[in-house]
């Protein structure tokens, strides 16, 4: 017998899930098909940071990147109260705000641009005397400025996402063929969605719908040093659109603190030698840190690919999600976990433009091989202090 489900969805990253719940809950008869574990690779490598764009306004970029961003953190906050399009509300923060953390003399007037730039939310200088015990005590010099952008916890996001409708979130066992593995179980969607990442491009070579479809890697080697002295949420501002530093704050299962740390000294091939990272991310301690004893760290990376639409501004970041249409399939990319709403709006409108409306229906997906939750980077990796 023919099932013609409403929507089937390839990718259970964040850019699937918040699809498929969106439309679950709009009454779609959706199916969620992800070939290893939910919200593996790119997703469950995201540090968590719901940016507003004010990171790239203090490059000097009030471009269409930071402007498309600015509404993203009310957005995600509405649906952890349970108010947005999707339900959000069993999701965990780790922080409300972050930290820019700004050397003396560095960027001349960076500060007046800061308070000034009408990128929405609230982003303002701290006191001196305001400035939290450990940043006073970590020998940083210079000035920092409170934003309101949150750092959810992605484990608790996806399961959040997931939960309500895990009985059509099932595992895909013939990934390099997803048009076979309908025909295998004779599905006829009305509307394909591919948020594959780096496999949307695969898959649509081998369905020859990858006329004009361009994608771009920007291979990084994300470091992590466990053993933190304590929680921090911070960009350490330098010189270029990317900070010198981005750090986020995780905790192991076995209650270990871990900060994890992005921007420039992850800018690297995913397969060079991680002391690379080791030694940038030591030079960046000494330079915005230098009285944090750094003896006790453990050290570790995570290689990653991240892929995404080309970029068609003079920016190598793309300042939008990206959807190539063929036929009836949507390969898609939300570029970061912040875009993931603005994507789902895309394919709404899609679908709606298209005439595909909600069924209704609730498919019985139970005869599928069920997909389970992915586990954290920092819980798999391999640690060392031999640096």
């Amino acid at each position: 017998m023919i099932k013609t489900p409403d929507v089937v969805i390839f990718g259970a990253g964040i850019a699937g899930l918040w699809t498929f719940h969106r439309l679950k809950r709009m009454g779609y008869d959706v199916l969620l098909l992800e070939s290893k574990t939910i919200g593996c690779g790119q997703t469950i490598a995201s540090q968590g940071i719901i940016h507003s764009g004010l990171k790239y306004a203090l490059a000097g970029q009030v471009n269409a990147l930071a402007k498309s961003i600015s509404a993203m953190p009310d957005l995600w906050r509405e649906a952890m109260k349970g108010l947005g399009c999707v339900d959000l509300i069993d999701a965990r923060m780790n922080a409300s705000s972050q930290l820019l953390l700004i050397p003396s003399g560095f960027m001349g007037g960076l500060v007046k641009l800061v308070t000034k730039k009408t990128l929405g939310g609230n982003v303002h200088e701290v006191s001196k005397t305001d400035w939290p015990k450990e940043i006073k005590d970590s020998g940083f010099k210079g000035s920092v400025v409170y934003m309101d952008e949150p750092v959810l916890d992605v484990p608790s996001v996806l399961k959040a996402l997931a939960a309500p409708y895990r009985d059509c979130i099932r595992r895909i066992d013939t990934p390099d063929d997803p048009l076979g593995y309908l025909k295998k179980h004779n599905m006829q969607p009305k509307r394909i969605i591919y948020t594959c990442a780096a496999g949307n491009h695969a898959a649509a070579t081998r369905n020859n719908d990858d006329k004009g479809l361009t994608t771009q890697a920007r291979p990084l080697l994300m470091g992590f040093v466990k053993n933190a002295p304590f929680p921090l949420y911070a960009h350490c501002v330098g010189k270029s659109e990317k900070p010198v530093a981005t750090i986020t704050t995780h905790t192991t299962k076995g209650g270990a603190l871990v900060w994890y740390i992005g921007g420039q000294v992850a800018e690297r091939n995913k397969d060079s030698d991680p002391s690379k990272v080791y030694d940038a991310i030591k030079n960046m301690m000494g330079k915005y840190m230098p009285d944090i004893d750094i003896s006790e760290f453990e050290w570790g990376v995570l290689p990653i690919d991240r892929i995404e639409g080309k970029s068609d501004t003079q920016s190598h970041l793309p300042d939008t999600p990206s959807i190539h249409k063929a036929g009836n399939s949507l390969y898609c990319w939300p570029t970061k976990l912040t875009f993931a709403p603005l994507l789902s709006d895309m394919i709404v409108k899609d679908l709606d433009e298209n005439g595909i409306i909600p069924s209704g229906e609730h498919s019985d997906y139970s005869s599928l091989a069920p997909a389970t939750l992915t586990t954290t980077p920092w819980d798999d990796m391999k640690w060392t202090k031999d640096i």
